[in-house]
């Protein structure tokens, strides 16, 4: 993961990626990535994040905050304008959660919807 996020030994067409978790307490219930650039892959694709919840831990706001908190560190790393995420149409909940954090729906294919996030509408960092 180490190795990923410094864009070493990357199999052809991944770029560079950093891996983020949420705990509560001593529990992981939360794994986020941030991919740093977009191939053409990823700009039609997954997009810059990805992310899951434990299935125990979700309906508990834990995807809320950790896209936020996600967000908050991908926004000075990510080169482009928005944010990209990709979500499967049979799952509202995480269109909800990227809804909640300020995306909007760009665009949409038969199974999935195609989100941005300004990175103007995030906070800066001080």
């Amino acid at each position: 993961m180490i190795s990923s996020s410094k864009g070493e030994n990357l199999p052809e067409g991944y770029v560079p990626e950093t891996f983020l978790f949420l705990w509560q307490d001593d529990e992981i219930v939360g794994q986020f990535r941030i991919r740093h650039c977009l191939c053409e892959s990823l700009r039609n694709g997954a997009g810059h994040i990805g992310y899951c919840i434990k299935k125990e831990c979700r309906g508990k706001g834990y995807g809320k905050e950790g896209l936020r908190l996600t967000l908050e560190i991908a926004k000075d790393i990510v080169p482009e304008e928005e944010i990209y995420l990709r979500v499967n149409k049979d799952n509202p909940a995480s269109l909800h959660v990227m809804l909640w954090n300020g995306g909007y729906i760009h665009s949409e294919d038969p199974d999935h919807y195609f989100v941005r996030i300004k990175k103007e509408t995030l906070c800066k960092t001080v």
